[in-house]
């Protein structure tokens, strides 16, 4: 079974196949960074930060999200301007920007994946019927055989490329919606924060 599906990379749909590759290593390397910068480098105790929040230890605060885009909360908040609603609109885009980075990416690798599954397919289908009138009862066997086999491979590896793909888009844009709202969350502890400060 595994050597009928490695046989793609041989052939009339090769190119497709290859191509359909490309684009599983492209989808892995995004799906595998993103879940790294979510599950590692994002990851914080919120009960530490909230206590943190509610001392108004604010740089200790900062210093505690690292990297995390919520941490973009605390340069919107300075001393010469109060942290507002105003100053969070500013920061709201760059925390969505930098949550959902790449993330589309995964859509378009199952979407183009799935797509040249089936330009192979048509193209194994126009293989295995070009110049079979003037083909031999051999040769027209032979050609009909690696045409359909093809076709019906550089299907199955779009398939096997696009369906985990949107799995993994899927996963991913759940993880940034929890992230989305953790940053909400810290930005609405902030202001309650601020205002019991001032």
């Amino acid at each position: 079974m595994l050597e009928t599906f490695f046989s793609a990379f041989q052939g009339a749909g090769a190119a497709f196949t290859y191509a359909i590759l490309a684009m599983f290593a492209y989808g892995l390397t995004i799906f595998v960074e993103r879940l790294l910068q979510y599950e590692r480098k994002w990851s914080i105790v919120e009960a530490d930060l909230e206590s943190l929040i509610t001392g108004n230890k604010w740089e200790e605060a900062k210093t505690h999200l690292g990297a995390h885009p919520a941490s973009l909360l605390f340069d919107a908040k300075n001393s010469k301007q109060r942290f507002s609603w105003d100053s969070l609109a500013i920061a709201v885009p760059l925390i969505e920007n930098r949550v959902y980075k790449r993330i589309s990416s995964l859509n378009m690798v199952a979407n183009i994946s799935t797509m040249l599954g089936l330009l192979g397919t048509v193209y194994g289908l126009i293989f295995a019927l070009e110049g079979l009138d003037q083909a031999s009862n051999l040769e027209r066997t032979a050609r009909l055989s690696e045409g359909i086999a093809a076709a019906m491979l550089t299907t199955a590896w779009g398939l096997m490329v696009g369906i985990p793909a949107m799995i993994a888009h899927n996963v991913l844009s759940n993880k940034a919606e929890q992230i989305l709202a953790f940053c909400e969350s810290t930005a609405a502890r902030i202001l309650v924060n601020q205002k019991d400060e001032g």
